[in-house]
């Protein structure tokens, strides 16, 4: 896994030294949201409820919600206004889920319309299974955010 933006990069270091040399990931517990500052507006937490199978989102962090033009914290993934994007997230939260490891993935593009383009890692968390997962968002910079504004006439 190539992870080339700097938070992420953190993120997934932060992670690796929450679960130790014996354990596949860290529980939740583990994990303490004051570590996470240098992230915390671009950090997506969700629970993993078994029995039927669904994500409910515990955090979406404000940047993504800025970004994105709304926010999911208390609502399950399959009430994500953008269904493609849904689609694709559930196939890689399940991928996580199944394996136990990380996954890191680009999307680039429109997507129902909407021109989205982030990288997202993708981390497990539980004890004896994977009960949540965390993501770290970094989104590539728009043309606004990375211009000043003009000056005022």
């Amino acid at each position: 896994m190539k992870l080339d933006q700097p938070a992420l990069q953190q993120l997934h270091a932060y992670w690796e030294s929450r679960r130790g040399a014996d354990r596949p990931y860290p529980a939740r517990d583990q994990i303490d949201p004051l570590d996470l500052r240098f992230i915390l507006g671009s950090l997506i937490l969700l629970d993993v409820e078994p029995q039927p199978l669904r994500y409910r989102y515990r955090l979406f962090g404000s940047d993504i919600a800025r970004r994105q033009g709304f926010d999911m914290t208390g609502k399950y993934l399959d009430q994500h206004p953008w269904p493609e994007l849904a689609a694709m997230a559930r196939e890689t939260y399940g991928q996580v889920l199944a394996s136990g490891k990380p996954s890191l993935i680009r999307r680039h593009g429109l997507i129902d319309d909407q021109y989205v383009d982030h990288v997202s890692l993708i981390l497990p968390l539980g004890h004896a299974k994977v009960e949540m997962l965390l993501a770290g968002v970094v989104f590539t910079p728009l043309a606004r955010d990375t211009h000043p504004a003009a000056p005022a006439s």
